[in-house]
């Protein structure tokens, strides 16, 4: 019986890292030690940011809704949807199932309350930027959310879409705009999983939702995690 489902595809290569992060972090010594999982790639999902943007929430819940009832049909425990911006929608998805979904941006939250952090910068898409979805989660938690330039947050969107477009992982803008916002005060999250393909120095103050779901999604699994996090 498969244990986790994921809803990827949003974007496609996005969703090949986070199952090669899984495998790589998973407390595994033979195939058998691995998580039995399914993925719905399911690239022709409607724009998360534009079905904010547009309130066109009904186009993009309509598919989300037939993917859970998939889920459920094959006896799926947790859910993974590696997509910051959708979890615009995660009470709706809730009232969808019964199955576990992942809150990746509750816990992107929760593991930076853990580490004792009192401000974070959000990189992501405008629909996750201006929906003020992770401002939600750090308020409830005491934690203040600094905000990008207009400017970095049309770049950060630019980059991210550059990214679907070409697959085009060339980094130098984003360590730039990064740079401006992270420091010992303050965390930056990578908040887009297309962020989160590119390759960011290890001496940034960065966390990287994509990360936390990775290893949620294990633990929740009941599978071991081998690596936490970088920082």
């Amino acid at each position: 019986m498969y244990k986790l489902g994921v809803i990827g595809g949003m974007g496609p290569l996005a969703t090949v890292k986070f199952y090669d992060k899984i495998v790589l972090n998973t407390e595994a010594h033979n195939d058998n030690e691995h998580i039995d999982l399914i993925v719905l790639n399911h690239s022709t999902m409607p724009d998360r940011t534009k079905c904010i943007i547009e309130n066109k929430d009904i186009e993009f819940l309509n598919e989300i809704k037939k993917d859970l009832e998939i889920l459920e049909r094959i006896g799926i425990d947790v859910v993974a949807i590696p997509c910051n911006t959708s979890h615009y929608f995660y009470d709706e998805f809730k009232n969808f199932t019964n199955l576990r979904i992942i809150n990746m941006i509750e816990e992107t939250i929760l593991e930076i309350k853990r580490r004792g952090i009192k401000q974070v910068a959000v990189f992501g898409t405008l629909g996750t930027i201006n929906s003020k979805v992770y401002n939600k989660y750090a308020k409830e938690n005491g934690i203040e959310v600094k905000e990008l330039s207009l400017e970095d947050k049309k770049t950060v969107m630019d980059i991210i879409y550059k990214i679907k477009e070409t697959n085009n992982l060339e980094s130098k803008d984003f360590v730039e705009i990064l740079n401006r916002y992270c420091n010992d005060k303050t965390i930056g999250i990578i908040a887009c999983t297309e962020l989160s393909l590119l390759d960011i120095p290890e001496n940034l103050n960065t966390i990287d939702a994509l990360d936390v779901l990775v290893n949620k999604s294990i633990e929740y699994s009941g599978a071991k995690i081998k690596n936490k996090y970088k920082n």
